[in-house]
């Protein structure tokens, strides 16, 4: 009988995650390239280098295949950020400029990811599983602006009287680029934004330190 050992075990594992990572990023490729509407497992399969039988090993069905796509985009989220900006020595502010830092980034070097999500975001106003594929996918993310925002208004970085449930869907329509006015306009979007979050004492403090500006 064959023993398993983790010297046997582990590498077999990797093996699996990375095969598992590749069909996902297979999946990633052809949407971005060839809309919602070009993702066809065989498509993935040809992309990834593999057969339509390794495909459905690791994705039974389509939507297990979407629900995955989502687990692997918020993880790019997740990991992938642009250099953090200078700090401010308030967390919440500093993480609300990190999130227009890194909407600048993704537009300017990774713009696939804005395409595959604008691909799913309109698939799902047809499609339910795709609907419920990117909503837990948006789910973690509100979490995080909702936390930074709450921060914010409770150690005074943020007015008072913020109301934080309309803020972070507006805060997160910004930051994924929905607004009409597009990426060139984000350096006044980010203005405005703050100047509208921050408490006064803050807005004043900041001002001295840039010399009034």
């Amino acid at each position: 009988m064959k023993v398993t050992t983790a010297e046997t075990l582990i590498p077999a594992l990797t093996e699996q995650i990375d095969r598992r990572r590749s069909l996902l990023q297979a999946a990633f490729d052809v949407i971005a390239v060839s809309g919602f509407e070009g993702l066809r497992t065989r498509a993935v399969a040809q992309r990834a280098g593999v057969n339509i039988a390794t495909l459905h090993y690791y994705f039974p069905t389509k939507q297990a295949l979407i629900e995955g796509l989502a687990q692997f985009i918020s993880g790019i989220f997740a990991t992938l950020h642009a250099p953090a900006p200078a700090t401010t020595g308030r967390p919440a502010l500093d993480h609300l400029r990190q999130e227009f830092i890194d909407a600048r980034f993704y537009h300017e070097q990774y713009p696939e990811l804005g395409v595959v999500l604008q691909e799913l975001a309109l698939r799902a106003n047809r499609d339910p599983a795709v609907r419920l594929a990117l909503d837990s996918l948006l789910v973690s993310w509100r979490s995080w602006v909702e936390s930074f925002v709450r921060e914010g208004v409770a150690d005074g970085t943020f007015r008072q009287d913020l109301e934080v449930g309309a803020t972070i869907p507006m805060l997160m329509a910004v930051f994924a680029g929905d607004s009409s006015v597009g990426i060139a306009e984000l350096d006044n979007i980010q203005r405005g934004v703050e100047d509208w979050m921050l408490a006064p004492e803050i807005k004043a403090g900041l001002s001295e330190l840039s010399g009034g500006k």
